[in-house]
């Protein structure tokens, strides 16, 4: 059978659904793969404390460090001295965490991730076609290579992505510690601020997490509506408090999957056009999922 025949007969087992040629918009709206979210959130979380354990083992001998080189008397060498001594101590901080990384199994927690991420979405999407078209489409079809190209590429971005936060953070912390030699602050105040450090370094890994779980649940959401045959979509928000205006605006709204619309904020001088196209969880943090538009013309969808 070839795929126009095979369309064919697709078609002809959703006609009475459509009543016409008109778009049908399917009749659920697919769910947000939260506990997904959750777990890559706990994953970086756990993460993180890694890198506070070993950085708490060597803070003390930083500070000593530190309250030596301020009683010295030249103050540039001696910055440059403590400098190299805090380079050379963060770097085995850096060392103890890769060694704890691979008993942490970063990769492999992240490939769980990324497969619950993908269970939900094909889950979701089965529901929406069956409630919506009253077919079952194919168990394995979104196994393929297409699929699990996507997903791998996904899961070696984000073990990058989560390696590279201590070496940030460490940076920054090396830099907070020299500035505060630099302007004579006190240590308690050091301490503070590197406490503060790794508390922004640890909302930036939940961050990150919601983000690229996002981005992994809308590349394959596209993946399955396009390849089925669905042109357009309709935006869905979260409906909840953390729905950013311009999101809310496009709720209920029907876009193009060749023309995703561009995403603004408003200001007290007005609003500001950031000239970012986003389709659903591409933004940002964006929990936004898009209802697919059936089109009977083009539908082709892998039914069993």
């Amino acid at each position: 059978m070839t795929n126009n025949q095979y369309q064919e007969v697709v078609k002809k087992a959703v006609r009475p659904k459509f009543r016409g040629n008109r778009p049908l918009p399917a009749k659920t709206t697919p769910q947000y793969p939260q506990s997904a979210e959750r777990e890559y959130r706990r994953i970086a979380g756990a993460y993180m404390r890694l890198l506070n354990e070993e950085l708490k083992k060597k803070l003390p001998a930083m500070m000593n460090e530190y309250k030596r080189e301020r009683r010295g008397d030249s103050r540039l060498d001696d910055s440059r001295d403590l400098d190299t001594r805090i380079r050379q101590m963060l770097q085995e901080v850096s060392a103890a965490l890769e060694k704890r990384i691979a008993q942490f199994g970063l990769d492999s927690k992240i490939q769980q991730i990324a497969k619950m991420t993908q269970n939900t979405s094909v889950r979701e999407w089965k529901r929406a076609v069956k409630d919506t078209l009253g077919i079952d489409i194919l168990d394995d079809y979104y196994s393929g290579e297409l699929y699990e190209q996507a997903i791998q590429r996904w899961i070696a971005e984000n073990v990058a992505y989560i390696k590279s936060l201590p070496t940030e953070t460490l940076g920054n912390m090396r830099q907070i510690i020299l500035d505060g030699y630099l302007n004579g602050r006190p240590i308690r105040d050091i301490q503070k601020d590197i406490q503060s450090e790794y508390g922004t370094s640890k909302r930036h890994a939940q961050l990150l997490a919601r983000d690229q779980l996002a981005t992994l649940n809308a590349q394959i959401t596209k993946m399955q509506q396009t390849d089925a045959g669905c042109k357009k979509y309709r935006w869905s928000t979260s409906h909840d408090s953390r729905v950013r205006p311009c999101h809310a605006a496009l709720n209920g709204k029907t876009f193009d999957w060749n023309d995703p619309p561009e995403m603004w904020y408003d200001t007290k001088a007005g609003r500001v056009y950031t000239g970012r196209k986003c389709h659903p969880g591409e933004d940002y943090c964006c929990r936004c999922v898009a209802i697919p538009v059936f089109d009977y013309d083009g539908v082709n969808i892998p039914m069993k």
